[in-house]
């Protein structure tokens, strides 16, 4: 009787899913209805995002969700961050729409980082032309999930889909992003740092800062003078910044190499500290 009961209930909950998915899918998604959109709650949109993956058995995890007229056309997109890996990541954004014939379709999907569940970060209109870009979190490098590095990349939509545009807006890092790591540099700087390169301090803050300015177009070796610095170090994040500067620039595989192979023997001291020996 309870496992009657209990596959009635699932049975239930799917056609309950079904429901909402079909109706997010049966109105147009446009200025008319955005009300009417915007009061589906999560489950709507977990199960019209689901129904769209097809047979797909990896179940798509929402996150953060929002109605955006992307591109100032009075026509609406859904906007939602997603994980696969059952673990709350977050590390997908995906862009829905409606077709010509007024089926949703998936626009896009972009991978980044930890997005998580707030898009009021991700989705912008850096220009206020009614236009929005996104800032995409990029992964400069990364150990672990708990461990991973990142730099703002902003995309713009062009001919339908969003690309890559960084260069293109830099009011919003000389606004929004190069002060504040200015700023982590200085307070690293001042910092009492137990290590004994001082150079080494501040290396994450300033490895992306000089990212950023490459991207610019303000300095095409930005970081070089500091990567061969770093390619010294002991330390594996150090190391890693240096790596990852040769590589951006270019040119550099000989650095570039040696770099690696100092960071190799910096994680086998590690793995030899942590069992004792």
């Amino acid at each position: 009787m309870k496992k009657s009961l209990t596959i009635a209930a699932i049975l239930l909950c799917a056609l309950v899913d079904a429901a909402f998915a079909a109706g997010v899918a049966e109105i147009p998604w446009n200025e008319s209805n955005i009300q009417t959109l915007r009061g589906f709650d999560k489950s709507s949109v977990d199960a019209l995002v689901n129904n769209l993956r097809g047979g797909d058995p990896m179940h798509a995890m929402v996150g953060g969700f929002g109605w955006y007229d992307l591109a100032g056309d009075h026509h609406y997109e859904l906007v939602a961050t997603e994980d696969l890996s059952g673990r709350a990541f977050f590390d997908y954004l995906a862009i829905y729409g409606q077709d010509s014939a007024g089926k949703p379709v998936v626009q896009q999907w972009i991978e980044g980082d930890a997005f998580g569940t707030d898009l009021s970060k991700v989705v912008r209109d850096l220009k206020h032309d009614r236009k929005h870009e996104l800032v995409i979190p990029k992964v400069l490098f990364s150990y672990n999930t708990s461990q991973t590095f990142t730099w703002p990349a902003v995309y713009r939509l062009e001919n339908g889909k969003y690309v890559e545009a960084s260069r293109d807006f830099p009011a919003f890092y000389d606004k929004e992003i190069l002060p504040a790591l200015d700023q982590d540099i200085s307070e690293a700087q001042a910092r009492t740092d137990a290590r004994s390169r001082p150079q080494d301090v501040a290396a994450l803050p300033t490895m992306k800062r000089d990212k950023i300015l490459r991207v610019l177009g303000r300095d095409p070796t930005a970081g070089l003078r500091e990567a061969y610095q770093w390619m010294n170090s002991d330390d594996r994040q150090v190391l890693q910044c240096a790596i990852v500067t040769f590589d951006d620039i270019g040119g550099h595989e000989k650095e570039k190499r040696a770099a690696s192979q100092a960071l190799e023997r910096a994680l086998d001291r590690e793995k030899a500290a942590r069992k004792g020996g």
